[in-house]
């Protein structure tokens, strides 16, 4: 195989997690008499963490606007998550080659342990990773960096795999290969522009594309 490590995005990736965010962006959208968006809106505006949506959504009053939504989301990111076709049984196939892999989200780590365990997905991932206080969001690369530490990979033996520009920019600024999929925000032509190393169709096609 020409790679050792993955590293993977979670909304729009591994997961639908859209109808959850919409849902909870709606609520809080409401309580600034705000109108409602509709989910094709939501996969344009994440990405970035909670507090760039807030600013995009809200942006007079987004601070306010970062609790309300939380409070709302804790009560619907789990409901409003799905898994992708063929996640499960792909990852099966890596974790079989002894392929370690992690999860790289703009989304608060907190929530992204929750969804993983609740689809069952955490079993397959050495460590997930999100924004805190040491590590900024994406595209800053010290996500990506800090879960090659973990795995004790190396930037020429890495693939990031995602389904935005932002990771395909996260990915350059790490110095890593990455595989889009057009399953989140960008359609395929926007990732094809982004140049990523590999373009991927459906889920699946990640095993065969990288050997």
């Amino acid at each position: 195989m020409n790679f050792r490590a993955l590293i993977f995005d979670l909304d729009g990736t591994l997961v639908d997690s859209y109808p959850g965010i919409q849902q909870s962006l709606n609520e809080t959208l409401q309580q600034f008499g705000r109108p409602p968006v509709e989910i094709k809106t939501v996969k344009k505006m994440v990405g970035r963490g909670i507090e760039n949506l807030m600013q995009q959504a809200i942006p007079d009053h987004w601070r306010d606007a970062v609790p309300i939504f939380r409070k709302s989301y804790d009560e619907t990111h789990l409901e409003g998550t799905f898994l992708f076709d063929d996640v499960i049984s792909t990852l099966k196939i890596l974790q079989s080659h002894e392929i370690p892999m992690s999860v790289a989200s703009n989304k608060p780590p907190d929530f992204t342990r929750n969804i993983l365990r609740h689809l069952k997905l955490d079993s397959y991932f050495v460590e997930c990773f999100g924004p805190n206080s040491e590590i900024p969001p994406k595209p800053n690369p010290t996500m990506l960096q800090t879960a090659m530490v973990k795995m004790n990979s190396s930037v020429a033996d890495t693939v990031y795999v995602g389904d935005m520009v932002l990771d395909a920019e996260t990915a350059r600024n790490a110095r890593v290969r990455v595989a889009l999929i057009s399953t989140g925000g960008n359609s395929m032509e926007e990732l094809r522009e982004a140049k990523p190393d590999y373009l991927l169709m459906k889920f699946s096609d990640l095993t065969e594309t990288l050997g």
